[in-house]
């Protein structure tokens, strides 16, 4: 009975595990099998990028978000951003806490120290302009548009590009423009200039005879002496009177001493800056002054941006008065302190006229002898600065002056000539060629006649490159060829008497 029992629960373990197996066996899909990893493949979703670029640039910067929210919801942009509008020129100067911006002809300056602003030199007001934030200075867009009268557009484009462009709105009364335009308009339309150069003593009027073709005269009478912007005059009522009296525009000159390191202290200083720019303004206001000459030499080529910054400035204030604004400069290129000092493209964004010292190809000190100003020379360089300057701004200089070039043996080096000399007048050169029987040479190359000979009293060999009526005629050819406003003489006093109707002939102003 007992094995009855163990069979009878060996059957019923067995049908248990039966059932069991029975209802649990895998189906064939469910079978574990081994695969090959598969990579895993990121889904990522688009991000767009945001650029923001200057119709009047090929430049394109990438945007921060933060920064689109500033332009698209505040209204407020990087300085830096502006960099490419035309005519449009800023300076921070951290040492006073003091910002200008310059558009067009209408100035702006921001004194952060008591949050406030001054348009074209009116009453102070709260600074609703220039934002500073902690990644730098920010400009209100809409403030910009209120004071200069500029259109904005701000375009996203389907690759997400934000395109930001200003212009002069077209439709608006520019008054200070129409003002400029008039004056010169009523220029010829091409100008004769000379300079009176006024050293230790005053000019003789009674010396003085009426120029024929000539329009404009600038005396040398303002220097700045110091660094705080003192000016020094040397300005003659008698002049003014006898000027008047010929019908010619007065441009005085003002000069900086040549003096790089008080020049360097006075535009790096805004407030120096404004100095200097009100003390002229009122004499050139107050004498009824038509235009300035700006005869700023020897500046330190790191100062180059900030005499930018000085004439914009100077410019707006005195388009402000209806005074036109010329500058000297030398050609590009040459020596750091005498000609890459000068930012030719910007400072012909602002000047009326840009006068070119285009002399002294051979200066006093040269080691070779040489023509101070020969055509090939000429004409090379203002073929590169009508490339950088709008050739109705350029004025061309012509020497009324040359140099005798003494040439002796070299005390201290083997085969060499030491080479000095002498400027003279055309007076001079007239008296050299009458006192002797000299053999005159034609030098293609410079266009001028010239002369080499031996002076015992002297024990050197001399040579002349001559400036007189048939060099100076082909020089003017130089203003027809590239559309040039016109020639300024250095300087009077200098010429024969005969030359101004050479002059009148050549630039085709006699009838």
């Amino acid at each position: 009975m007992k094995r009855l029992w163990i069979i009878i629960v060996l059957l019923v373990v067995l049908l248990s595990l039966g059932v069991f197996f029975l209802f649990n066996k895998p189906a064939e899909n469910d079978i574990e099998t081994v695969e090959e990893p598969r990579e895993v493949i990121e889904v990522i979703e688009p991000k767009p990028e945001l650029y923001i670029k200057s119709l009047s640039s090929n430049q394109t910067l990438e945007l921060s978000e933060e920064e689109v929210t500033y332009i698209e919801e505040d209204k407020l942009i990087l300085l830096s951003y502006l960099d490419d509008v035309n005519r449009l020129i800023y300076d921070y100067d951290e040492d006073n806490n003091k910002f200008v911006l310059v558009y067009e002809d209408q100035i702006i300056r921001v004194d952060f120290n008591a949050d406030t602003m001054t348009i074209n030199d009116g009453q102070a007001e709260a600074n609703t302009f220039i934002i500073k934030k902690l990644d730098g200075l920010y400009i209100s867009i809409e403030e910009l548009v209120k004071q200069f009268q500029v259109e904005y557009f701000i375009m996203k484009d389907p690759l997400y590009q934000l395109t930001l462009d200003f212009n002069s709105d077209g439709s608006k009364t520019y008054l200070i423009k129409e003002i400029i335009d008039e004056k010169r308009n009523a220029l010829p339309e091409k100008i004769t200039m000379t300079w009176e150069a006024v050293y230790s003593r005053k000019t003789d009027v009674s010396s003085l005879y009426s120029m024929q073709g000539l329009d404009v005269i600038s005396p040398v009478w303002y220097e700045v002496t110091d660094e705080t912007a003192s000016l020094s005059s040397k300005k003659q009522d008698d002049y003014i009177e006898w000027a008047r009296s010929e019908n010619l525009e007065l441009w005085p000159a003002v000069t900086n001493s040549f003096d790089p390191d008080m020049t360097s202290i006075i535009v790096n200083d805004s407030v120096l800056r404004k100095t200097l720019i009100d003390k002229l303004l009122n004499l050139y206001v107050d004498n009824g002054f038509e235009g300035i000459n700006i005869d700023f030499e020897n500046i330190y080529k790191a100062d180059k941006d900030k005499l930018s910054q000085f004439i914009a400035e100077l410019t707006a204030a005195f388009h402000q008065k209806g005074i036109l604004v010329s500058m000297d400069v030398t050609f590009p290129g040459g020596s750091d302190n005498w000609s890459k000092c000068y930012d030719h493209y910007e400072l012909g964004q602002w000047l009326d006229y840009m006068v070119v010292m285009s002399y002294d190809e051979h200066w006093g000190s040269s080691p070779v002898s040489g023509s101070v100003a020969s055509l090939n020379w000429l004409d090379k360089n203002f073929a590169t600065l009508t490339q950088m300057v709008d050739s109705d701004k350029l004025i061309m200089g012509i020497p009324f002056y040359m140099r005798v070039w003494f040439e002796r043996p070299h005390p201290d080096q083997v085969n060499r000539m030491k080479v000095t000399s002498d400027a003279i007048t055309m007076h001079k050169m007239e008296s050299i060629l009458s006192s002797g029987d000299y053999n005159i040479l034609w030098d293609e190359n410079a266009a001028q006649n010239y002369i080499s000979f031996i002076d015992p009293k002297d024990n050197a060999v001399k040579k002349i490159w001559i400036e007189d009526a048939e060099s100076l005629q082909y020089k003017v050819e130089m203003v027809h060829k590239y559309g040039l406003k016109g020639i300024a003489a250095w300087r009077r006093g200098y010429e024969l008497e005969s030359i101004w109707q050479v002059l009148e002939n050549s630039l085709e102003k006699s009838e």
